[in-house]
């Protein structure tokens, strides 16, 4: 027997009893196999810390620009010169806002929809809210940020005219969209016919957040800032 003979002597049994497996056996992963999955985990590693750059360095923008805003200059020029109203410009998702404040507001005249001082900066935006209706079940609001957020909460706090705490709830910042408002639910107010107070705030946020409002200086820029609250309301039962 010359030796290759005797080679697939020795082959042919190991065959026959299973213990001889090629290399593309189901059972046995491909070397290949396992380097696309160690490629692909790299390249989804590679990803996130590529978008954890791009939100730290838009978080850092955002932060200048808003420091911008705050030079005096700049803050009496927009005083003056700033006509942008976006009343016109939001999409269709706002109109329930812009119906309910043209109706609970009345008088608009010489006001103009715009983004509020950071909340960053300010313990809360505050307005005083007249509805003269029972059930209060719901606030529809306009927030405005400079890139999307993932952490964070908006918080909406309704007090009576005493001052006495009736709502607190929130809505997390991820939900802030251009397509249309954020909504603040609540178990319905009775007394919701009288002066209502809104303390609007956030919280666990490191970038500005504002707040589309109604805006009008005094005296053509002179007198102090006016601001109503543009939103919009749910009652009981809706």
């Amino acid at each position: 027997m010359n030796s290759a003979t005797h080679l697939v002597s020795n082959i042919v049994p190991l065959v026959e009893t299973g213990d001889l497996r090629s290399s593309n056996h189901p059972d046995v992963p491909e070397l290949t196999e396992l380097q696309s999955k160690d490629e692909l985990l790299q390249h989804i590693e590679s990803l996130e810390a590529e978008l954890h750059r791009v939100r730290e360095k838009s978080k850092f923008i955002a932060q200048e620009l808003d420091l911008f805003r705050q030079r005096r200059a700049i803050f009496w020029s927009d005083r003056f010169r700033n006509t942008f109203d976006a009343w016109s410009l939001l999409s269709k998702g706002f109109q329930r806002l812009k119906d309910d404040t043209a109706i609970f507001a009345r008088d608009l005249k010489g006001y103009r929809l715009q983004p509020s001082l950071s909340m960053l900066r300010v313990s809360y935006l505050s307005y005083k809210v007249n509805l003269n209706t029972k059930g209060l079940a719901g606030v529809y609001l306009a927030p405005v940020v400079e890139f999307p957020l993932q952490k964070g909460e908006i918080v909406l706090q309704i007090m009576d005219q005493s001052k006495k705490l009736l709502v607190e709830t929130s809505v997390s910042v991820a939900q802030i969209s251009d397509d249309g408002p954020v909504a603040l639910r609540f178990p319905p107010l009775q007394n919701s016919d009288k002066e209502l107070i809104f303390n609007i705030f956030v919280q666990h946020v490191d970038v500005p957040v504002r707040l589309l409002e109604m805006r009008r200086y005094a005296l053509g820029g002179f007198g102090r800032l006016s601001t109503h609250c543009f939103a919009g309301f749910s009652f009981d039962g809706e």
